[in-house]
């Protein structure tokens, strides 16, 4: 008996593995009967326009698992990208309450999270989520990007200083750029309120930070003009040429200026040559032919701006040779047709834009330090060509 026994032992454990093995299939069976269901109820519903209810099956259809987490984001995103923000906001925060996630999802899931919240305007609670993530090494980089973004917009400079730290750890050149004009913004205010001190220490911090800031050179100069230091404005805009030469020819005036009140007032035109020989610049251009006609002759000015026009033809260096012309005229019937001709390319001048964004493209007939369209700082530049510089 103990024999038979031990022999049918073997058959039992078969029987007992092959009959739990159907009982594994027919759960898994009826668990994908179930998850056939709603999904086929939620794509009805999605098909028949209730989103809402379409949503509450499809994310109870995708329970959270290893396989499905990409599954979710692809969902929530693809709200997001059609402007359905409540729907991915649901979706994200369904994906942040999961106790189950990896480090990294569920990283992932606070950092789109914020993004919706972004989106959606709700900078508060964007900013909250975003701070958590600043010791991320996947998303600490983009969520100082969206913590600096939030600020400006909100025009919360000192909350932007106050990442300082983040910022120069992150070592990245583009929001060092973006902080220095946080300062940058602080030094305006600085110097509405004739704050000498302070305007200069913000600037310094500025350029420390992103030593090419043409901007805090700029309002350096100011305060330094402000305070009748002439000699150390006209550093300052030199040191905007070399900078960003795109940029300089709106601070040639105002160079001028300072030159003629400095202990060097002969150092200006040479230095003017310069930028023209470099660039090409038609505003350095017509401010060297004042110097050409003082030193020398009219005639040796028309052949300059001549030979000039040749080699790099625009409108506004055309508009000056017409001017030029007219002046000298004595010719009545002649004076009425050069004036009609300058009055003209005028006006076709002042209904083009003065400026460009060099990042997005915006046009402007007005400068901003932080481009209207794109936001990104001291992105606005002279229009190069034909119609501009």
């Amino acid at each position: 008996m103990f024999e038979l026994l031990f022999l049918l032992l073997p058959v039992a454990v078969g029987y007992g593995w092959f009959m739990g093995r159907n009982s594994i299939k027919q759960k898994d069976l009826t668990a994908k009967d179930s998850l056939t269901v709603k999904y086929s109820t939620g794509l009805n519903y999605l098909l028949s326009n209730q989103q809402d209810k379409a949503m509450e099956y499809l994310l109870e259809a995708l329970k959270v698992e290893d396989d499905t987490v990409e599954a979710h984001f692809a969902m929530a995103n693809l709200f997001r990208r059609r402007g359905e923000l409540d729907r991915a906001l649901k979706v994200h925060e369904y994906l942040v309450r999961q106790p189950m996630l990896s480090d990294k999802e569920k990283q992932q899931a606070v950092f789109e999270l914020g993004r919706d919240f972004y989106s959606a305007g709700l900078y508060d609670r964007a900013e909250k989520l975003f701070l958590k993530l600043l010791k991320s090494d996947t998303y600490g980089i983009k969520s100082l990007t969206y913590l600096l973004n939030i600020f400006q917009s909100t025009k919360d400079w000192d909350k932007g200083i106050d990442l300082e730290k983040s910022v120069l750890k992150s070592k990245d050149k583009k929001l060092k750029h973006v902080l220095a004009n946080f300062y940058c913004e602080l030094a305006n205010i600085a110097i509405k309120q004739d704050e000498y001190i302070k305007e200069l220490e913000l600037l310094q911090k500025a350029l420390t930070l992103d030593p090419k800031s043409s901007r805090a050179n700029f309002l350096m100069a100011q305060v330094f003009e402000n305070s009748e230091q002439f000699n150390n404005a006209c550093r300052c805009y030199q040191e905007i040429f070399y900078q960003d030469n795109e940029f300089f020819p709106d601070v040639i005036d105002k160079m001028q200026q300072c030159y003629k009140r400095s202990d060097n007032p002969d150092e200006f035109y040479p230095f003017i040559k310069k930028v023209f020989d470099k660039t090409g610049s038609t505003t350095a251009l017509i401010k060297y032919l004042e110097y050409v006609e003082l030193t020398s002759s009219k005639d040796k000015a028309e052949e300059y701006i001549l030979s000039a026009l040749n080699r790099r033809p625009t409108i506004r260096g055309f508009k000056h040779f017409v001017k030029m012309q007219l002046n000298e005229s004595s010719d009545d019937k002649t004076n009425k047709s050069l004036d009609v001709i300058k009055e003209l390319v005028a006006a076709y001048l002042k209904i083009k834009p003065r400026y460009s964004c060099k990042n997005c493209g915006f046009n402007s007939t007005v400068h901003y330090w932080s481009c209207p369209s794109c936001h990104d700082w001291e992105q606005l530049k002279p229009v190069r060509g034909l119609e501009g510089e």
